[in-house]
C-alpha cells in the first residue's frame, strides 16, 4: 500500500494473502481447485498452478500464477471466490487489496515526501475543493482526506483520466495555480519530473495552459449508473449484480460498487435501491441520470425498463418512464477481438447530425433468425459499413443469440427489438417513425414509454415492450488487460 504519512503498512500482496487465508473455502484444497475451475471458465483458459503443502503457500502460488499468466486473472479469481462466498467480509477485503495492486504506483517514496514538504502542514484552505476538482464529483472524500497525507494517498490510488493524466498530477497543477509564485514554481517542477518519467509531458503542458487561472467550477453532467447482471456460476437460480457509478465532468471514471447476489425479485429491488441512492447521494446534483444494464446474451430480453422503482408501493412506477434506460452487451465487452469494428461504427454514429434526416444507409432491418437469414445478415453488414443501427426481426432469448450475435460481432452499436412476437406491425410502425431521430433515440424511446402508460392497455402497448441496446465503447467498465502489478516476494509463514 502507498505510504504518504510514513506509517508502516504491509505490502499489498502480503495483505491480499492475509485476506485470502481468512476465507473458509480457500482453506480446503478441493474448494480451491473448484475456484480455479471457475476461474478457467471465466478466462477461457486454465492457469498452471501447483498445489503446495500449506494453505498459505498454495495461495501465494495461486496469486503469483494469476499475476504472471493472465492480466485479468487476479480480479477474475476474486470474482470466482465471491461466487463461492457471496457477501463475505474477507472477500471484500481481498477485492480492495486487488484494486490497490492494480493501481499504478505513481511516485517514489522520495518524491512523496518532497511533495508533502511542498504542501506543508496547512497547504491551502481549499485543499478539499482542489482534491475534488482533480478527482471528480463522484469521488467520496472523508474528513481524513482533508489532511495532506491522506488526500494525496487517495488521489494516487485513483485511475487516470482518458487522456492518461492521473488525478494526483492534475491536483498538483490546480494547487500550483492557486499558490504563491515561489511555491507554484516548485510544484510545477515536481510535476514536470513526474510527467517526464510517465511520458505525460505534453498532457501536463496542456493542463497547465488551461489552468492559467484556478480551476473552473465543473459543469453539470449526465450521471451514469451501469448495472452488470449475470447468472451465478454455482446456482442457476441466482443472479450476481455489480454496479458502477459515474458523475464526473472531467472524463469517464466509473466507480465500482459492492456486489450483490439474489434471485430476480431481489435483483429488481436492489436496482431500485441503487437508483434511490443515486437520487439522494452521489448523483443528486446531476442534470440527468442514465441507467445502463450490462447483460449476457441470455438476459438481454429482460424488461429492465419496466422494473418498478417503488417496490413497496401499490402504484407501479416503471424505471423507463423516468430515466433513459438501455442495455449493453456483456459478451462484447469481454471480447476485444470485436472492438475495432465496434469503435469504428460508433464513430460514425457520433457524426450523425441531430435534428436532421438520418441517412437510410445507417439503418438495417433484419429478415429473421433462421440460419440462412443470419448468414445473409452477416454478409450484408460486412458489405454495408455505414450501418450503425439494426432492427431485429425476432426476440433475442434462449441459448441461441441469433441476430444479436451477428450484430455484436460486426460492431453494431445500436439494436432495437420488440420483446414479444405479437404486435409486430405496431412495433415496426413506431420504429419507422423514429428513423430520423437516431442520435436522440434513447430519449425518444423514453417518451414512447410514457405514451404507453397513458394508453388504454399500457402493458400491451409497444412502448412497454421495446428494448434498446445502445452500446458505447467509450464508456467501458469491464477491465481489458489492466497492467499487472509488479512482482513482490512474500515469504510463506
Amino acid at each position: 500500500m502507498t505510504s504518504w504519512n510514513g506509517g508502516d503498512f504491509p505490502s499489498s500482496l502480503g495483505f491480499l494473502i492475509d485476506c485470502l487465508e481468512q476465507i473458509p473455502s480457500l482453506r480446503d484444497p478441493g474448494s480451491r481447485r473448484l475456484c480455479l475451475d471457475l476461474l478457467a471458465d471465466h478466462l477461457g483458459v486454465p492457469l498452471v498452478v501447483e498445489e503446495l503443502p500449506t494453505t498459505r503457500a498454495s495461495l501465494i502460488g495461486i496469486v503469483q500464477a494469476c499475476r504472471r499468466q493472465h492480466p485479468r486473472a487476479l480480479s477474475a479469481f476474486v470474482d470466482a471466490v465471491e461466487q463461492m462466498e457471496p457477501g463475505s467480509i474477507p472477500v471484500r477485503r481481498a477485492r480492495a487489496a486487488v484494486d490497490d495492486m492494480a493501481a499504478l504506483d505513481l511516485v517514489t517514496e522520495y518524491d512523496r515526501q518532497e511533495l508533502l514538504t511542498l504542501l506543508g502542514e496547512n497547504p491551502s484552505s481549499r485543499l478539499a475543493e482542489l482534491v475534488r476538482a482533480a478527482a471528480g464529483p463522484a469521488a467520496e472524500l472523508t474528513s481524513a482526506d482533508h489532511r495532506p497525507a491522506d488526500a494525496l494517498a487517495t488521489l494516487e490510488r485513483m485511475n487516470a483520466q482518458p487522456d492518461g493524466v492521473p488525478p494526483l498530477l492534475l491536483f498538483v497543477e490546480y494547487l500550483a495555480a492557486a499558490a504563491d509564485e515561489q511555491r507554484a514554481e516548485a510544484l510545477r517542477d515536481w510535476n514536470d519530473r513526474q510527467a517526464a518519467r510517465l511520458g505525460l509531458t505534453e498532457q501536463i503542458s496542456a493542463v497547465r495552459l488551461a489552468q492559467a487561472t484556478e480551476p473552473a467550477t465543473p459543469a453539470a453532467v449526465v450521471a451514469y449508473l451501469v448495472v452488470r447482471i449475470e447468472p451465478d456460476l454455482l446456482d442457476p437460480g441466482l443472479l450476481v449484480v455489480v454496479h458502477w457509478r459515474h458523475n464526473d465532468p472531467a472524463g469517464w471514471r466509473p466507480r465500482r460498487g459492492e456486489p450483490f447476489t439474489g434471485d430476480l425479485d431481489a435483483v429488481r429491488a436492489h436496482v431500485a435501491e441503487l437508483v434511490a441512492k443515486a437520487e439522494t447521494g452521489w448523483a443528486r446534483d446531476a442534470s440527468a441520470i442514465r441507467i445502463e444494464f450490462l447483460l449476457p446474451y441470455a438476459l438481454l430480453n429482460l424488461p429492465v425498463d419496466q422494473w418498478d422503482l417503488e417496490a413497496d408501493s401499490p402504484l407501479p412506477r416503471p424505471l423507463g418512464l423516468h430515466y433513459q434506460v438501455v442495455v449493453r452487451s456483456l459478451d462484447r465487452a469481454r471480447s476485444p477481438r470485436w472492438h475495432r469494428e465496434w469503435r469504428r461504427r460508433w464513430d460514425l454514429l457520433k457524426k450523425v447530425p441531430a435534428g436532421l434526416t438520418t441517412p437510410e444507409e445507417h439503418w438495417l432491418w433484419s429478415d429473421g433468425a433462421k440460419r440462412r437469414h443470419l448468414t445473409a445478415l452477416d454478409a450484408k453488414l460486412a458489405e454495408q459499413k455505414k450501418v450503425v443501427s439494426l432492427v431485429l426481426r425476432s426476440v433475442p432469448e434462449g441459448p441461441d443469440p441469433g441476430e444479436v450475435l451477428v450484430g455484436v460481432r460486426t460492431g453494431i452499436p445500436v439494436m432495437i427489438w420488440h420483446r414479444t412476437e405479437s404486435a409486430r406491425s405496431a412495433f415496426e410502425a413506431e420504429i419507422k417513425s423514429l428513423r430520423d431521430v437516431l442520435p436522440e433515440l434513447v430519449e425518444h424511446l423514453r417518451l414512447l414509454r410514457t405514451r404507453a402508460r397513458q394508453a388504454a392497455r399500457p402493458d400491451s402497448h409497444v412502448g412497454s415492450r421495446v428494448s434498446l441496446l445502445w452500446d458505447d465503447p467509450e464508456r467501458p467498465v469491464e477491465p481489458q488487460d489492466p497492467p499487472a502489478a509488479p512482482i513482490e516476494e512474500v515469504p510463506a509463514r
